[in-house]
């Protein structure tokens, strides 16, 4: 039973998918029964944990937000979703510390369910199949305090934008990034490439774009400038794929741009464009300007755990959807963000003097630091919060044992490239 519960969990992006593609067709949610697999697996992993000071502080962490919920008087429902939605994903963390986890399967585990998703996701987008464009109007209908005069440009918006099995983007667009990240460190970094990360890496940068996530593509760009700098300097042996990526990117890019405007018309754009960048809401300011009537919630300790998340906003409560800087300390108070921000913080900094070991983490962790400015990155499922649990665990994990990180990474690069390794091994001979 073991096996199979730490098995789940290896592979808990098929788990993600099967659940969303099963709620698109028409069955019910049965995220609720993964729940306890999670919580089983966690308990497992955690009997060979040798507990350090940072697993102590998370420990305080999930406490301290319990206290919260319990002494803030919440509804009993506002409670259980908080626990849901904030402290379930916290499980992933001690996961990711444990001996069973130690390697890098689990985000290589990744890249076969999101390229499925990605795939399927770029197949509903250009043939927009009409169970999809149903399911797409159905949860408008069922989400949106919209009438039927208005439902048609927010469907507009919503096709335009590649959501897969999901009815909005936040999934893929979160997605994409990590797997567009992962697949361009093995291949250009690790230089331990296989086709899998080919094709995963192609169709990424696809979805990246068509699911229209600013964050996701702005930070992007980012990582690709830098990566580039990183790679030019150190002269890496496959930096010649970069530099065909961002030749690739322009012509993309140039060519999605001519034909949005001779196919699709300019009144098509301008209402994309106007939807995307100058949609009330959408600019930072403008996020902390939406909640400007919480700014006498913010305080030390807050009103409790999930007070103002998604879960309270769906059963009728003022809530604060799109802002994890306000809506944390609104919620746990300042003390349980600055808490957190020491998590992700302090395992940057760790995670950069291993650099070479947990680039993927550090970025993911980075990431997250900055979509918090417009979303809720911690609290909404599909924005992937059990991922960045994991990625401080891991770093956490690495940091411990940076000593044998070496031996590790090389026996690594020899089963993902045997390759590479027989062509030094002719070298050698020579």
């Amino acid at each position: 039973m073991e096996k199979l519960f730490l098995g789940i969990i290896k592979h808990y992006y098929w788990i993600l998918v099967a659940i969303a593609a099963s709620i698109m067709f028409g069955f019910r949610d049965t995220s609720s029964a993964f729940i306890v697999v999670v919580v089983i697996a966690t308990v497992i992993c955690a009997q060979n944990i040798k507990f350090e000071q940072l697993d102590f502080f998370v420990v305080l962490y999930i406490i301290y937000n319990l206290i919260t919920g319990i002494v803030g008087s919440l509804p009993d429902r506002l409670f259980y979703l908080g626990v849901r939605s904030e402290i379930i994903p916290i499980c992933f963390y001690f996961i990711a510390r444990s001996e069973q986890f130690k390697n890098e399967d689990f985000f290589l585990n990744m890249r076969r369910p999101l390229l499925f998703a990605m795939a399927c996701g770029l197949f509903f987008y250009f043939v927009q199949p009409s169970f999809y464009v149903q399911f797409k109007v159905n949860d408008l209908w069922s989400t949106m305090n919209i009438d039927a005069t208005e439902i048609s440009g927010y469907l507009l918006y919503e096709v335009s934008r590649l959501s897969s099995f999901w009815p909005h983007s936040y999934f893929m667009g979160y997605a994409s990034l990590f797997i567009f990240i992962l697949t361009t460190k093995r291949i250009i970094v690790d230089n331990a490439f296989s086709k899998l990360d080919s094709i995963s890496m192609i169709v990424s940068f696809f979805c990246l774009f068509f699911a229209q996530q600013r964050v996701s593509i702005a930070f992007a760009i980012l990582y690709l400038v830098l990566l580039t700098i990183y790679a030019a300097i150190r002269r890496l042996k496959n930096r010649k794929y970069l530099y065909a990526l961002w030749f690739f990117s322009i012509v993309f890019g140039i060519a999605i741009a001519a034909i949005a405007v001779i196919v699709l018309g300019d009144g098509f754009v301008t209402y994309i464009v106007n939807r995307s960048v100058n949609y009330d809401g959408n600019m930072v300011g403008d996020r902390f300007a939406m909640f400007s009537q919480f700014m006498d919630r913010l305080s030390t300790f807050g009103d409790g755990l999930g007070r103002y998340g998604h879960g309270a906003v769906y059963e009728g409560f003022k809530g604060i959807p799109d802002c994890d800087y306000m809506r944390i300390p609104c919620e746990i108070g300042f003390v349980g963000l600055f808490m957190l921000l020491y998590f992700c913080t302090s395992s940057i900094v760790k995670g950069l003097f291993i650099f070479r070991y947990c680039l993927f983490e550090i970025c993911c962790l980075v990431f997250v630091l900055i979509a918090m400015l417009g979303a809720a990155p911690w609290e909404l499922g599909v924005l992937h919060p059990f991922l960045y649990w994991f990625c401080i665990g891991h770093i956490q994990s690495k940091f411990l044992r940076r000593d044998e990180l070496e031996e590790e990474y090389e026996a690594y690069i020899q089963k993902e490239n045997p390759q590479e390794e027989s062509e030094e091994q002719e070298e050698d001979e020579k």
